[in-house]
This record gives structure tokens, C-alpha cells and sequence, in this order.
């Protein structure tokens, strides 16, 4: 997904067939399971199952593009010698529009190996962009923990 696209509840533009809608984004989310380079995409479009509009239409289908592109790539899990763990944490700071509240995602490597990867809306809309990047290193090392 484009980062600087932001899609919004308002706007003129025209619904779409909200059932054709919800089924699409209903079988990407068991998709976002074993891929999980859509699943920041995936939980952005599904945040408009109510109210689908041609423009989240058209942003599920880039992903279904990007998927049809990248047929046959998969998580690669490689034997290593050494165990060492690894986690990473980021915050998108008030990105969405709809709410202003804080994305949190956070990923940890076993031995070089991808093993955790979650990315969650914060429960509370942040005054600072220190504060909300706090609560995702909080969120990260208890999951780590």
C-alpha cells in the first residue's frame, strides 16, 4: 500500500457492493496469516466493512495485484548456529485519519527467523509522538517477554 495514501470515511465518492466488499476482505485477512508483508494493508481496508467505498475497493485491489506479482514467495526459515533473538518496534503516529490514533507493529527474529509480527491500533490517541512510540516499545518487549 502507497504510505502517503490515506483513505477516509468521507468523501462523495460512490459505495460499492458492501457483500462483495466484505467477502474480499474477509479471505485477504486469511491471507495477512502467511503474508505478512499485506497485513498493515489488510487491517487498513478492513476498517471500512460498513461503509466500503470505490476507492478502498481500489486500494484491495492493489493488494490482490501485489499479491498476483509476488506468487511463490514465502517466509524462509534458515538453521542457524546461534539462537539470537531479535525485536523491532515502529509507530505510525496519528496516521489514520478516522481516528488519529497511533499504529503500533512490532516483529521478532529467532536466529535470523521472522517468528512474531503484529501490528494494532493504540487505545488511546497520543499527545506526542514520544508517548505513543513508548507504548510501542511497552507493547513490544511484553510480547517479547
Amino acid at each position: 500500500m502507497d504510505p502517503n495514501h490515506k483513505l477516509s470515511k468521507s468523501g462523495d465518492e460512490p459505495e460499492v457492493e458492501k457483500r462483495m466488499y466484505q467477502s474480499l476482505v474477509g479471505k485477504s485477512i486469511y491471507l495477512a496469516h502467511i503474508r505478512p508483508d499485506i497485513a498493515h494493508s489488510i487491517s487498513v481496508i478492513s476498517q471500512f466493512m460498513h461503509e466500503p467505498k470505490e476507492s478502498h475497493l481500489q486500494a484491495a485491489y492493489k493488494i490482490l495485484h501485489y499479491l498476483k506479482g509476488t506468487h511463490g514467495k514465502e517466509i524462509l526459515f534458515k538453521k542457524n548456529e546461534k539462537l539470537n533473538l531479535e525485536a523491532y518496534t515502529d509507530v505510525d503516529y496519528a496516521g489514520p485519519l478516522i481516528d488519529r490514533r497511533s499504529t503500533t507493529g512490532y516483529c521478532t527474529f529467532l536466529g535470523g527467523n521472522l517468528v512474531i509480527w503484529k501490528s494494532k491500533k493504540q487505545n488511546v490517541v497520543s499527545r506526542s509522538s514520544a508517548k505513543s512510540e513508548f507504548r510501542a516499545l511497552a507493547q513490544g518487549i511484553c510480547e517479547l517477554l
